[in-house]
């Protein structure tokens, strides 16, 4: 099989679209038939992957020779369609019964006296932004919208707006001999979300995000498919893209080189997991915030998730970070690290970039006998669990997500109670979102002996538990006064006891609490370029 055509699909999906902010536009198709003349118009402005590519090929390669010195302005467009939208347009429908109920019915858990059959998940209903519910009506697709500066997203959006009669003024409707170019808008912008990168790409929980992305035959160079095979498995085309090599689905000709997109935006209450990361550090709890106990916070909170803040798998390192620790806030640590390097008369900059690499290795795996260095419960083990589970890589996804909302500082982080409302866009796409998104939430994060049930190697007691930080239970076991909380019994998670050495088996289980909340989303499909061209714009 051909290799996919890095001209024909859209750059989000691969190898993803540069950007310091980003902004989700949600909307409806008001008038279908001049939606698709005015759809056509914008096809030459959406980013492909060819495009995205070459951007971020010349950005590594100025910043190699150190001849990126300013600012560089860029824009970039990308959109994709929901089941509803598609209908509307007249596409040929898919056959998969996940993506064409959409998210609300797949993800929310059913409130007394719904029908059972159509909430399939365990997100409170109450916690859904009234945006995404069917009771605000339903979202017919939405631009994914980067760009270099909060004023880029501006005026890109007001271009797409333009393009598609929204907000237009009179001034902007030019007549002609067949009357105005734009008579009525043919969408309805119904809201957007708009996130911002973090410095060091790090998510409001404070670790660097987005290390372990798959490397994707036939799109990635070979160089990086051999050096994937020392770690997370390159996955076939087809796992991501619809009709490519290894995709065995049955999907409409026109989808092929497309992708399904989920869109999920989580919130995070920063101070509540960091709150509950110091309780369960018992020197802190004994001796205050002495250098031994901040050491042993570190240790503990790098346990849950399965990486050091810096990126550094336990895996590799399970005992101490290799990033040295001059200061627990990791910007400052950062400038006392470049200071450092220069009174010792190293370029900082190189020395930092060494210490990256070492960092955002992904050339391991997992022994599944053994949990002395990464925790079979940590989130990156759940989540991710290589050789813990046979074919693993069919389920892997690219993950496209971004912060948004307020760094939290050290007085909310003490407060123990967030202030602001912050989170992470979440965006992945896939070939399949039964293999890819909804394999992973549902049967890995939200099981407690999943991906493998290694209760056996912990005293035979339980298994290890869901994934702390994105693992669900359904609503009823929330604390009614508390939403980060559970009601007793609270469900219990295994994670060694950092004061000592890890034994086989590990026997301690320590009660977990809810720190991400599902705001709720859709499932859209980003269709090729040829696709809108030859199928949506018709």
């Amino acid at each position: 099989m051909a290799p996919p055509n890095k001209k024909n699909i859209q750059g989000d999906i691969w190898p993803r679209l540069s950007k310091k902010h980003e902004l989700f536009v949600f909307f409806r198709i008001t008038n279908p038939v001049e939606f698709k003349k005015q759809l056509a118009v914008l096809v030459p402005s959406l980013t492909t992957a060819s495009h995205a590519e070459r951007f971020r090929k010349d950005i590594y390669k100025m910043k190699a020779e150190g001849t990126l010195k300013h600012i560089v302005f860029f824009s970039a467009i990308n959109v994709a369609f929901s089941a509803k939208g598609l209908e509307k347009l007249g596409a040929e429908p898919f056959t998969d019964d996940v993506f064409n109920n959409g998210q609300w019915e797949d993800l929310t858990y059913p409130l007394e006296g719904d029908d059972k059959t159509k909430h399939n998940g365990l997100d409170d209903q109450h916690d859904w932004f009234h945006q995404f519910t069917p009771r605000n009506g339903y979202l017919d697709g939405v631009f994914t919208i980067t760009g270099d500066t909060e004023k880029t997203l501006v005026d890109t959006v007001r271009s797409v707006k333009k393009a598609f009669g929204v907000g237009l003024e009179k001034s902007d409707v030019k007549s002609t001999e067949d009357g105005p170019t734009i008579d009525t808008p043919s969408a309805q912008f119904v809201f957007q979300q708009q996130g911002h990168v973090l410095d060091d790409d790090r998510e409001h929980f404070g670790w660097v995000d987005g290390i372990s992305q798959p490397i994707v035959i036939g799109l990635d160079t070979d160089e990086k498919v051999e050096e994937a095979k020392k770690g997370l498995k390159p996955i076939q085309a087809g796992t991501i893209l619809v009709g490519g090599e290894g995709d065995q689905s049955n999907h409409p000709a026109w989808a092929k080189e497309g992708s399904f997109m989920v869109f999920r935006t989580y919130e995070q209450r920063t101070p509540e997991f960091v709150a509950w990361c110091a309780k369960n550090t018992k020197r802190l709890q004994t001796e205050g915030k002495t250098e031994k106990a901040m050491q042993e916070l570190r240790k503990f909170s790098s346990r849950i998730v399965g990486r050091w803040p810096n990126g550094a798998p336990l895996e590799i390192h399970p005992n101490e970070d290799p990033t040295p620790m001059r200061h627990p806030d990791p910007v400052k640590n950062k400038e006392l690290l470049f200071a450092e390097w220069e009174k010792d008369g190293k370029d900082p900059h190189a020395e930092y970039k060494k210490l990256e690499a070492d960092n955002h290795t992904d050339a391991f795996t997992y022994n599944p006998e053994d949990q002395t260095k990464c925790p079979y419960a940590a989130h990156i083990r759940k989540c991710g669990p290589r050789d813990d589970f046979p074919n693993y890589e069919r389920h892997l996804m690219m993950r496209r997500g971004i912060p948004y909302g307020p760094v939290t500082e050290t007085n909310e982080k003490g407060g123990g109670v967030s202030q602001h409302d912050r989170g992470l866009l979440f965006v992945s796409y896939q070939s399949n979102i039964t293999n890819g998104f909804r394999f992973v939430q549902k049967e890995w994060a939200n099981k407690a002996d999943k991906p493998v049930d290694f209760s056996d190697k912990l005293g035979g007691k339980a298994p290890q538990g869901i994934d702390a930080v994105i693992g669900q239970m359904p609503p009823y076991y929330r604390a009614e006064n508390d939403v980060t909380k559970y009601d007793s019994p609270a469900p219990n998670a295994n994670f060694p006891d950092v004061q000592k050495p890890v034994p086989t088996p590990s026997k301690y289980w320590i009660p977990i609490e809810r720190w991400v909340i599902p705001r709720g989303g859709e499932y859209f499909f980003a269709p090729s370029i040829s696709g809108i061209k030859e199928t949506l714009c018709k």
